[in-house]
């Protein structure tokens, strides 16, 4: 599951995460795309608003982001 797809199933809108992250919109979609690497202080304050480990945030990052890189990841989903 992607991180946009994680948000809205917490029923939470781009705007109230990008505020809840400390970051706009725009970045917060980029993000969400794939498009633009989260500073690491931004991932874990998103990864703590949703509710899930930086970990669990990674993969679903780079699910969208660089799919490729999940296959060298030992995690277990």
């Amino acid at each position: 599951m992607a991180l946009a797809d994680v948000r809205k199933s917490r029923g939470l809108s781009a705007a109230s995460m990008a505020v809840k992250v400390g970051i706009t919109v725009k970045e917060l979609l980029a993000i969400e795309r794939g498009e633009q690497p989260p500073r690491l202080c931004v991932a874990q304050k998103w990864a703590n608003a949703l509710g899930i480990t930086f970990e669990e945030f990674a993969r679903h990052y780079y699910e969208k982001a660089d799919p490729e890189q999940l296959k060298y990841c030992e995690c277990e989903e």
